[in-house]
């Protein structure tokens, strides 16, 4: 069974017009907020005790410095005046979720039941009476001099100062449980197969229509958290907003921001013998064929959302964030981008020539 859609009747110019105010306020706003918030994280990661730690924080911060940039997109979506503390969430937040994925991706006596524990640290940010302890309890490097525990105070705090926090909590927990659970179960599914992750996607409310790893792509995405993060800087939100928002996002709009990267990663997850969900398709083109459908799902349910134009914009954003690399212009990889691009054009078109350019001042 297919996901269910309504078709889009082309693209009216209020969509096109908060595409266009969504970029610039990113740009001009969000941008030079979140390197200034970041460059502390990184002399953080550099006074990291344990070398190894250090080692990894560092690597993670360098390689995928552009994620926390990514993410704070969702502030536009919030109030002015708590905008700022939506781009400092927002780029917390992925920090961690990103530092957690590079540990759970290091050997271990348990791989699934280390990336259980590691990610239980997603969790602590909604959750102030959370154990640190045992955070790195199945972790044979422990010492990082606070480095965990500050990332999730500093989420913490930020999330509890916004003033629908209490409403949005338990959606928002839910959601990134869902984030360290699918981490955990995919950087197993090298080692020990797919079967458990399998079996997990089968347990989540929303996926009839969608494949089995379609799902589990859906899982890993931070996205849903950090919409329901500028849902919560809205003193209106509701736990029944909050929970119409996490469902719009997941699967459709979170698989599409997962199966993106693991498209344009394709050649290097191959190289590494990792999970990689875009291989799980028959072939490029069933991959193009499905990668439409969840693109326009994602389309249809964000744009029902209140501030749905908000939410459309940035999805395009997500498309244009992963189809800006050089990777989604490969042999395999090309045909699922411009089935993806065309789906979403025109919306799409100039967040891929704002992001092209982007990375090369990035680069």
């Amino acid at each position: 069974m297919e996901p269910i859609i309504q078709p889009s009747g082309g693209t009216g110019l209020r969509e096109a017009q908060a595409v266009a105010a969504a970029l610039g306020r990113y740009v001009l706003t969000v941008v030079p907020q979140v390197n200034g918030l970041a460059r502390p994280w990184r002399r953080a990661a550099e006074a990291i005790p344990d070398p190894v730690l250090r080692r990894h924080a560092l690597a993670t911060f360098d390689d995928e410095r552009l994620n926390a940039e990514a993410a704070a997109v969702y502030s536009v979506l919030a109030p002015r005046r708590r905008r700022r503390t939506v781009v400092r969430l927002c780029v917390g937040f992925q920090l961690l979720y990103d530092y957690l994925d590079t540990l759970g991706e290091q050997p271990a006596r348990d791989p699934l039941a280390n990336g259980l524990r590691l990610h239980t640290a997603l969790t602590a940010v909604f959750d102030e009476t959370a154990d640190a302890d045992h955070w790195y309890s199945l972790q044979d490097q422990r010492e990082d001099g606070g480095y965990l525990r500050a990332l999730v105070a500093n989420c913490r705090q930020a999330f509890a100062s916004l003033p629908a926090a209490d409403a949005v909590r338990p959606v928002a927990r839910a959601a990134a449980q869902r984030c360290g659970e699918a981490q955990s179960h995919t950087h197993a599914a090298h080692l020990d197969g797919a079967a458990r992750l399998s079996e997990w996607a089968a347990t989540q409310p929303g996926s009839d229509g969608y494949r089995w790893w379609e799902v589990a792509a859906g899982g890993i995405s931070s996205v849903s958290v950090h919409a329901l993060f500028a849902a919560a800087a809205d003193p209106r939100t509701t736990t029944a907003d909050a929970r119409r928002i996490d469902a719009a996002y997941f699967p459709s709009a979170c698989a599409l921001s997962s199966l993106l990267d693991s498209l344009v990663d394709r050649e290097r997850d191959g190289e590494q013998e990792g999970f990689a969900s875009i291989s799980c398709y028959r072939d490029r083109a069933s991959a193009a064929d499905r990668l439409a459908v969840i693109a326009a799902a994602g389309a249809h349910g964000l744009r029902e959302l209140p501030r749905g134009r908000g939410h459309l914009a940035i999805l395009n954003g997500i498309a244009g964030f992963y189809l800006s690399v050089d990777e989604a212009l490969t042999h395999w990889s090309k045909p699922v981008a411009d089935a993806v691009t065309s789906e979403l054009r025109p919306l799409v078109d100039p967040v891929l020539a704002t992001m092209r350019l982007r990375r090369r001042m990035a680069a």
